[in-house]
């Protein structure tokens, strides 16, 4: 396992497509990270193909950065085999790792292709020192940690765990835990563990209470982070040991990608070089504000989860402010300017009806048509809607920071050059030779023997300028060591080919770590076939925060009730057939105590996959939660050897998806058939939207109220907040799956889980028996009553899956 050096962290780039990937190479990413058409967390990029990647990579690689392929999105039971050759053939092609979320998938690369670099994604929602601990034992090389984590923790996991660590340092933040969001999945079927995120954090809600009243709040957007800007922390990130920043940005243009790589570049430098004199400079500030912002904040990274990390007012680019409307003049508006103001620049006014974007145009200054209006002063635009005196004016596409962005990728940019140690023998009676060194590789070639000049001899100069033209190279010369016998005579054009010819072996030399590997075309081994034995009637599950509902729905014959490890710590008398839940979230300081919680119990559900082996210590059955995202027969395997008996698969599998599943699975497997889903967790609490907030969580009184968010369409998505101040927002209407009873007890699964969230306890009574009897008739081949849980339901994944 080959670690960075603590003290110099990898800045790591994104690249969405060709453009993006030269726009991080050339302002100073040691690596990037991209995605191939199918199988990435970003779909919506531009993307590379299999056949674009080996140029990619060459390019990369000349350059002195990484390549890292991203297929960090769950893999599916039937793409295991076309997932496994897309890695065999990127890694021929020249990638340095893989960027993996799926257990599953990381199990298959270890056995079949073990010499690939495996980087653990932040889908996998590691956040503690338990689990990148277990995923080093898996073979994971690297680890990105949740966006959750903070400095503090960063320091802590890094020096703990024997891997290396890798944390964002700038770009947009998720509201919910990565790798646990189920929002976009369940409204509207597009999975953000797949790559089709369409950001329902970024609309609008109203909070409302249990009368539906709407609740105040500081702005419609109350699921909209503001940006990560991680700048000013990179001393402090530096001198906690992580290997890699990482900036966020697949999705986005390669302006902002060269911007802010460069802006990075230059400070991360800087940190490194003097870290207690670092300070960032007023224009870096500007340039990112410029390139995309929705206004920044270093939120958890500073252990700031308050609203004030919040873009409540706007859910996307804010840009800069450069100046409100002064007054109005016929059809023109008159601009004071804070900053200078270019024609070709896009603004936004901020009016109090609303917003409205539009490209600058013509700029009168002092009665003359100018190209840009100076900083401090008055100028005349025409606006293209209503605006009124007093109007803010904000910039969001700066048209000449993009121009200088666009040529540092431009296909005839070289891009970063690498200084070359450069030597040419030109001595009469000895072939000419061209000698380029860089890092110990050496690049060489000779010409014919050297003659008498004829007319003029060439001169020292004419050697330098000849063989140093470099332009379109990854190289700029660095040092000359020029031998020139007096009176030799050599065409120019000679000198341009072994230059040439010097370069092209100085660059198979750079790439000769690439060229030896080749295509293993892996065969993926046949399936293995089903070790549990087939449940004969799966067994009735109910999970719930509430002891009175858990006790009401064992008395209806549900055989266990899972329930929160904090809702039982303090519970005197509980009945049989509890079963505590470790939470999918649990930050190191909270570690010991959730442990101590389950002492005592011989079952639990655990959600966080550090905690699998403690939790599944002595005699203690385990099973896994839902929320480690079991897709796969591979996961479940490997779930199994961590400790796990039982496995509750992932909410987004179809019915189909899950028999396929079951035919091979070697644990015993369960599916939730009804209640709300959750659909987010997040370490910042929804509820501050109602005013400031002591984050005093165990005592809060807004815990005890009933709230939910309200979208546009009138649905309310319940929102509960546990002790620890985490926000747990639930589906707007809840899953029933009881119509579908005879398909799930054929498919084979060993249970059935009933999720209550608001139901009160004789409702969430009554659904028990329903379900119960339901079952009993669906082993029986007998058809259950036609009993509608609730008024609007949903089916789920379960007759779509995921694509």
């Amino acid at each position: 396992m080959t670690h960075v050096n603590p003290l110099v962290p990898e800045l790591l780039a994104p690249a969405g497509g060709p453009e993006a990937l030269r726009a991080a190479v050339n302002n100073g990413a040691d690596a990037v990270y991209l995605g191939v058409d199918r199988l990435n967390a970003r779909q919506s990029a531009e993307n590379f193909t299999l056949a674009s990647l080996p140029e990619a990579t060459r390019y990369a690689h000349l350059r002195g950065s990484k390549v890292y392929l991203t297929a960090n999105v769950v893999v599916l039971q039937d793409e295991m085999t076309d997932a496994l050759s897309m890695v065999d053939e990127a890694w021929a092609a020249g990638v340095d790792a893989v960027i993996v979320q799926d257990l599953g998938f990381l199990r298959v690369l270890k056995e079949e292709l073990p010499d690939v670099r495996i980087h653990a994604s932040t889908q996998i929602n590691a956040h503690n020192v338990p689990t990148v601990n277990l995923l080093a034992d898996l073979g994971v090389d690297r680890v990105t940690l949740a966006r959750e984590t903070s400095l503090a923790q960063i320091t802590h996991i890094a020096a703990s765990t024997g891997v290396e660590v890798e944390s964002f340092v700038h770009g947009a933040l998720c509201i919910s835990y990565s790798g646990q969001c189920f929002m976009s999945s369940m409204i509207g079927g597009r999975s953000a563990n797949r790559g089709q995120c369409a950001q329902p954090c970024r609309l609008a809600y109203e909070m409302v209470d249990e009368k539906s009243k709407s609740r105040p709040a500081p702005g419609p957007y109350l699921l909209s982070p503001k940006d990560l800007c991680g700048i000013d922390a990179l001393p402090a990130l530096i001198a906690s040991g992580v290997a890699a920043l990482k900036i966020e940005g697949r999705a986005k243009g390669p302006e902002y990608v060269a911007l802010v790589t460069g802006v990075y570049r230059s400070a991360l430098d800087r940190a490194i070089a003097d870290p207690t004199g670092f300070e960032v400079t007023s224009a870096e500030r500007e340039i990112l504000s410029e390139a995309f912002s929705r206004g920044f904040t270093q939120a958890y990274l500073a252990e700031d989860r308050s609203r004030e990390m919040m873009s409540h007012t706007r859910p996307n680019n804010r840009g800069v402010s450069i100046g409100r409307v002064a007054r109005l003049e016929g059809e023109d508006a008159v601009i004071s300017l804070d900053s200078a103001l270019d024609s070709q620049d896009t603004i936004e006014f901020w009016t109090a009806r609303g917003r409205f974007a539009q490209k600058v145009g013509k700029i009168r200054f002092n009665g003359q048509v100018v190209t840009t209006g100076p900083g401090r002063e008055k100028v005349s635009i025409r606006p293209e809607r209503a605006i009124s005196q007093g109007d803010r004016v904000f910039r969001v596409v700066n048209a000449r920071l993009d121009e200088a962005a666009r040529r540092t990728f431009a296909e005839s940019a070289g891009g970063a050059a690498r200084p070359l140690d450069i030597a040419v023998n030109v001595v009469v009676g000895e072939p000419l030779r061209v000698e380029v060194r860089l890092d110990g590789h050496l690049g060489a070639s000779d010409g014919p023997v050297i003659e008498a000049a004829r007319t003029k001899p060439v001169s020292t100069e004419d050697v330098v300028e000849h063989v140093g033209r470099l332009g379109g190279t990854a190289f700029s010369a660095n040092s000359w060591d020029v031998t020139l016998s007096p009176g030799a005579g050599v065409g120019f054009s000679l000198l341009h080919r072994v230059r040439r010819e010097a370069i092209e072996s100085l660059e198979e030399s750079l790439l000769s770590p690439w060229r030896e590997r080749k295509m293993l075309e892996p065969v993926l081994p046949a399936a293995t076939r089903r070790k549990v034995p087939r449940a004969e009637v799966p067994e009735i599950v109910i999970r719930t925060d509430d002891i009175a509902v858990a006790r009401a729905c064992l008395r209806a014959g549900a055989q266990r009730a899972i329930m929160p490890a904090w809702a039982i710590a303090s519970e005197p008398d509980l009945p049989e057939g509890i079963v505590p839940e470790l939470p999918r979230i649990a930050h190191d300081h909270e570690v010991d105590d959730l442990l101590k919680i389950v002492d005592g119990f011989d079952r639990v559900v655990c959600g966080n996959l550090g905690l699998l082996p403690s939790s599944a210590a002595g005699k203690r059955q385990c099973e896994s939660h839902w929320g480690l995202n079991a897709v796969n027969q591979w996961t479940i395997e490997s779930l199994t050897e961590l400790g796990s008996e039982f496995v509750w698969l992932s909410p987004e599998l179809s019915g189909h998806q899950i028999s396929a599943i079951t035919e091979h699975s070697v644990a015993a497997v369960g599916i939730a058939i009804y209640g709300r889903q959750e659909v987010m967790v997040t370490e910042h609490c929804a509820l501050m939207s109602l005013g400031e907030c002591r984050q005093v969580c165990g005592t809060c009184p807004r815990r005890l109220s009933w709230h939910a968010l309200r979208d546009a369409k009138g649905y309310a998505f319940p929102v509960s907040t546990d002790p620890t101040g985490r926000s747990h927002i639930f589906n707007s209407v809840p899953l029933d799956l009881t119509r579908s009873l005879p398909e799930i007890v054929a498919a084979g699964a060993a249970a059935v889980r009933l999720d209550f969230t608001v139901e009160h306890q004789q409702e969430a009574q009554h659904i028990t028996r329903l379900v119960r009897e339901g079952v009993v008739a669906a082993v029986a081949g007998k058809p259950a009553e036609d009993a509608k849980l609730a008024s609007s339901v949903t089916t789920g994944h379960f007759y779509r899956g995921i694509r």
